[in-house]
């Protein structure tokens, strides 16, 4: 059997696991992508169509809505695999590749957010983030709630690293 190598990933490996959306917020985003694509065309054709003193105000929700289409695209499109020795993280068209023993520990950590209203009414919301960073200490990549699977990444670079521990207070 021959391997193919595509961008250092092996084609005909198929990963353990890969984190993911969860499926209900993969119908949503899917669901806003639609809806914002169809408001930034129609306002972009509004904006080609209307006179010059309505064009500013239209180009402006046009790159807002495409804004938000860019938003919704980049969570559609952001996911990690888990082959092997690798960890592929890939969103949009760029895929970044990580042996499991460069990746030197994940740290858990619940984000807030807070939403006023300008009435004295404030919201606030919270999500429970995974991070995962290097050996010099630099973030690789963040998965929240939303994702599935994150656990195991989690359970696999501590096994990873107490192996190599364990294998230096050998040597």
């Amino acid at each position: 059997m021959e391997m193919k190598k595509e961008s250092n990933i092996l084609t005909e490996e198929k990963p353990k696991y890969i984190i993911s959306l969860k499926k209900r917020y993969r119908i949503l985003y899917i669901v806003m992508f639609a809806l914002f694509l169809v408001c930034t065309m129609y306002f972009g054709v509004i904006s080609l169509c209307a006179g010059t003193d309505t064009m500013i105000f239209d180009i402006g929700i046009t790159v807002i809505f495409l804004i938000f289409l860019f938003c919704f695209l980049y969570g559609l499109t952001r996911k990690c695999e888990r082959y092997k020795g690798k960890v592929v993280y890939s969103f949009f068209l760029t895929k970044r590749e990580y042996k499991l023993s460069d990746i030197a520990f994940s740290n858990e950590k619940i984000e807030e957010f807070y939403k006023d209203y300008g009435d004295g009414n404030v919201s606030s919301s919270w999500d429970k983030v995974t991070i995962f960073y290097n050996k010099q200490g630099e973030k690789l990549f963040k998965f929240g709630l939303a994702y599935d699977n994150v656990q195991l990444l989690v359970r696999d670079v501590k096994n990873t690293q107490r192996s190599i521990s364990n294998q230096k207070k050998k040597n």
